[in-house]
């Protein structure tokens, strides 16, 4: 509902005066950097590390159990002894999950690091085209909310062109 009353009073404010509408696709634009590829691959880099240290702490977690488990003669102070300790690597295992993968989590924060420059250096790149070129209005057709575009109205490759000239990353070949 609240979409279509946005297209209406696009539609509207379209219709009582020219305006110039582009689209670009922010997808592609950050396909065709390196930049976006090397922050993608340290990220991935950073995650196997970070999961290496979960799947560590998750092996000692189960030799704890299967310690439990198979020793049978273990003196109950030994046992009790075993089980706080299960429960303490648990606890350990738990946090770190939730403060490396959970929301807001290390891996969150560490993304938004690297993604936030090249966001902005995209964003720059539009204001820039929308200024020189008069555009009043910039729609991202990655966000599936343009059902259609004249392939006319769309600037990806010059939001591209924008950005090497600018040296927000090195282009790749398309």
């Amino acid at each position: 509902m609240l979409i279509r009353l946005c297209l209406a009073v696009f539609a509207a404010v379209c219709a009582s005066s020219a305006q110039t509408v582009v689209v670009f696709d922010s997808e592609r634009v950050f396909e065709s950097f390196g930049s976006v590829s090397d922050a993608r691959e340290l990220l991935e880099a950073e995650i196997e590390a970070l999961q290496a240290h979960a799947d560590s702490l998750q092996a000692e977690v189960d030799a704890i159990e299967d310690d439990l488990a198979r020793t049978l003669m273990m003196s109950p102070e030994r046992r009790r002894e075993r089980e706080a300790l299960l429960e303490t690597k648990k606890r350990e295992l738990e946090q770190f999950v939730a403060a490396t993968f959970g929301p807001g989590g290390t891996i969150e924060r560490r993304n938004e690091e690297l993604v936030t420059p090249l966001v902005a250096a995209i964003n720059e790149a539009v204001r820039n085209l929308s200024l020189e070129n008069d555009y009043d209005l910039v729609l991202d057709a990655a966000g599936g909310f343009v059902v259609f575009a004249d392939e006319t109205l769309d600037i990806t490759d010059l939001v591209i062109q924008e950005l090497s000239s600018a040296g927000g990353g090195s282009a790749q070949s398309r």
